[in-house]
């Protein structure tokens, strides 16, 4: 039975936005059969199915590879191209076997003891540590430029804030447990751990990859005080546009305090914000922040870029295993960097109780003027119809080429906060 898709553009320009539809299993068999429940690109419930875009060429011949979901019924895609404001593209839901296309940035998820692998388009992306530090983080996260885009563990200045994750509590205001400084003693630890419990599901397939986990967090004595279920979703719409939505559910918490979660990441110092890399929001806010100013503002996005350095050292192939024994190997580099420039940027969503959060609280998202150099952090708190849960959160990490008028940070945010949407016309 035929099936044709309406993409909607709504108010906003949209550059390869990744689209969803709600599909039932029973139709999405009788317009592309066998796609249900069908296991293809590795151990998932992830189905290829090829779309023809009847209004503007969406690849090879106008067809697109999408992605269905069985275990939650949706269809996802993405859009190649421009999707003009108010506009709206029209695409077909074919029948034939989806070996017939290649998709261009199929997502490759492998799970290890301490962490989950991601590759797409058979290029490392990132790595999911889930073991080894207080809290799950991903590090490297590479940008275009063959580097990653935050700092992982042992850099000069707060080695201890490790890599792009969500940390709890702050310096414990209010009383709350703090898993946020990596300290085990005084004068900010010891502190709680966000504890992996165990992945409920992981998704490779030819549009986008999943890793969705259950998490318990303990304070200082070990003792559980919340329970999570974070999901993280990794897609790629060129090679200068890579994505990571995160949302994580809170089935319950109780802690003595009110403390914030939040997104925190670290920039590399080879960006040298701000003397030669920079930080811009959608507040407009200067960072660093004149000397009097409140370093903390609210915005619905922030992003961090900047000269690009060394791509990450590999494993060493053998003894001796610590590089800086390694002929050859370079000592730590405080910035700028020598390569081209990339960048990091951080979306709040409307849907997000308070939107827009604080920005810059927390080690104050600032430059070398002042303390915490290159730090971005976005602090959501517990709703108050819900201090307890149940309550939940979304955000968008987009790496870009470029800084962020050439990555299109602004428009890319709006792109996310009013999605483009999608009906089933026939």
């Amino acid at each position: 039975m035929p099936m044709t898709l309406a993409v909607h553009a709504g108010v906003y320009d949209h550059e390869s936005p990744l689209v969803e539809v709600s599909i039932a299993p029973d139709q999405i068999n009788a317009a592309a059969p066998g796609t249900s429940g069908v296991a293809s690109h590795g151990p998932t419930d992830a189905a290829a199915v090829l779309l023809h875009d009847t209004d503007a060429p969406g690849g090879p011949g106008g067809i697109i590879v999408a992605q269905y979901d069985a275990t939650v019924s949706v269809l996802r895609f993405v859009l190649p191209g421009r999707l003009v404001a108010g506009t709206t593209r029209h695409l077909d839901i074919l029948p034939h076997a989806p070996d017939a296309t290649t998709p261009p940035w199929p997502v490759e998820v492998t799970t290890k003891l301490d962490r989950a692998v991601v590759r797409v388009g058979g290029q490392p992306f990132t790595s999911y540590h889930v073991f080894g530090g207080r809290r799950p983080y991903l590090w490297p996260v590479i940008g275009p430029a063959g580097a990653s885009v935050v700092r992982g563990q042992g850099s000069a200045d707060h080695p201890h804030h490790t890599g792009l994750g969500l940390a709890y509590g702050g310096h414990s205001e209010d009383g709350s447990v703090n898993i946020w400084s990596d300290w085990d003693e005084p004068p900010y630890g010891p502190g709680g751990r966000m504890i992996h419990r165990g992945f409920r599901r992981i998704v490779s397939g030819p549009v986008y990859g999943e890793v969705a986990h259950d998490l318990t967090w303990v304070d200082t004595f070990g003792n559980p005080f919340a329970e999570e279920w974070r999901t993280l979703r990794f897609w790629w719409a060129s090679e200068g546009a890579r994505f990571i939505d995160t949302t994580v559910e809170m089935a319950w918490i109780r802690d003595r305090g009110r403390g914030p979660l939040i997104v925190a990441l670290r920039l590399p110092s080879d960006m040298d914000i701000p003397h030669h890399g920079a930080m811009t929001n959608s507040a407009g806010v200067t960072v660093p922040t004149p000397p009097g100013a409140p370093r903390a503002y609210r915005a619905a996005w922030v992003d961090g870029s900047g000269p690009s350095g060394d791509p990450p050292y590999p494993p060493p192939a053998g003894p001796p295993e610590v590089l800086v024994d390694q002929p050859g190997a370079r000592p730590f580099r405080e910035g700028p960097g020598d390569g081209p420039w990339q960048g990091i940027a951080i979306f709040d969503h409307p849907t997000n109780n308070g939107f827009p959060h604080e920005v810059g609280r927390y080690a104050g998202s600032m430059g070398p003027n002042g303390p915490g150099t290159g730090q971005i952090t976005l602090s959501f708190y517990p709703p108050a119809e819900a201090p307890h849960g149940p309550f939940a959160f979304t955000w968008r990490t987009y790496v870009h080429r470029g800084d962020a008028i050439d990555g299109k940070v602004a428009a890319q945010a709006s792109s996310y906060q009013r999605a483009p949407t999608a009906t089933i016309t026939a």
